[in-house]
């Protein structure tokens, strides 16, 4: 548990997860068998919720509609000790993932659009004053309605605000690479299909194969550092010159969903206390953390559910 000194705030969003785990693809027509639950989830809400059950104090800028679902998703937040910053909405997103065997997922996604114009209010633009720490999901910031709006928002922070940006579904986005450039953030936290996709517009890109090697093009072109994670097959974080790896954290792997936001959550808790930039030991410690985290919460079903590390919080 970190101090309660240290302000998030996370812009992304929150949507209710309906997660479904069942022996094989349906067929037409068929009645099949499966689990199905409905949670809190969302790329924003899931980060927010780990770092504040972990003694962060966090502002989370996402879009709710006054609708059943919004308010589901409100009082969950409330419940967790997340402050809401809310963004107007016509509706609340809603998320199907598709859980196999392995715990692997395919998603089937109703998210909501931020209306860009709502990111200068004052309530916005409050939080941002008061944090420390600044946390953008990748999926406002590659959609094109909010994404050019949203990388202003993150460049015009203060100076002493470290600001880290995550994943999203980037495959076929024109221009992502330009937009990670302007938002100028201190700290990257993708995959390696997310990587390979900011990347694909660089000449270099096709060349990289592994995580250390798409962890150093993302320093290349963006800067500052990047974490890179390849689920089973570990993770890389570069900054400069220097690389650090860690193998993955074993375990069982029951849904994937939220596994990777729990992994950015646990390394942002690593690094906050500390002096920015990061040493490569402080990095490294931080990525097993992450690893830890990860691995607890794909281990569980919905990317919200509590895991043993938090019984006591």
């Amino acid at each position: 548990m970190i101090p309660k000194r240290i302000q998030f705030v996370v812009v992304g969003d929150a949507t209710l997860d309906v997660t479904v785990r069942g022996p094989g693809a349906a067929m037409a027509g068929a009645d099949s068998p499966a689990q199905i639950t409905v949670a809190p989830g969302g790329q924003g809400a899931n980060l927010a919720v780990r770092l504040a059950r972990r003694g962060a104090r966090v502002d989370l800028v996402t879009a709710l509609a006054d609708d059943f679902h919004g308010q589901q998703l409100r009082d969950a937040l409330a419940a967790d000790g997340v402050t809401l910053v809310p963004l107007p909405a016509t509706r609340s997103g809603i998320v199907v993932s598709l859980v196999d065997g392995a715990g692997e997922r395919a998603m089937l996604s109703d998210r909501v659009s931020f209306d860009a114009k709502a990111l200068a209010s004052p309530a916005v633009q409050a939080a941002l004053d008061s944090a420390s720490w600044i946390h953008i999901s990748g999926y406002p910031l590659a959609d094109s309605g909010s994404g050019a709006a949203l990388a202003a928002f993150a460049a015009s922070r203060r100076a002493g605000q470290v600001c880290s940006v995550g994943g999203g579904s980037f495959a076929g986005r024109n221009g992502l690479l330009s937009r990670f450039q302007v938002t100028r953030s201190d700290l990257v936290l993708v995959d390696r299909t997310e990587a390979s996709a900011i990347l694909a517009t660089g000449s270099v890109a096709g060349r990289l194969q592994t995580v250390e090697e798409l962890a150093a093009g993302l320093v290349s072109a963006l800067g500052g550092v990047a974490v890179v994670t390849d689920g089973v097959r570990g993770s890389a974080a570069a900054m400069g010159t220097q690389t650090v790896t860690v193998p993955a954290t074993p375990g069982v792997a029951v849904d994937a969903t939220g596994a990777g936001d729990a992994h950015a959550a646990g390394f942002l808790l690593a690094l906050a206390e500390g002096p920015w930039p990061p040493s490569s030991a402080t990095m490294h410690d931080a990525l097993k953390q992450a690893g830890r985290l990860g691995a607890e919460v794909a281990g569980v079903v919905g990317a919200q559910a509590r895991v043993p590390s938090e019984a006591s919080q």
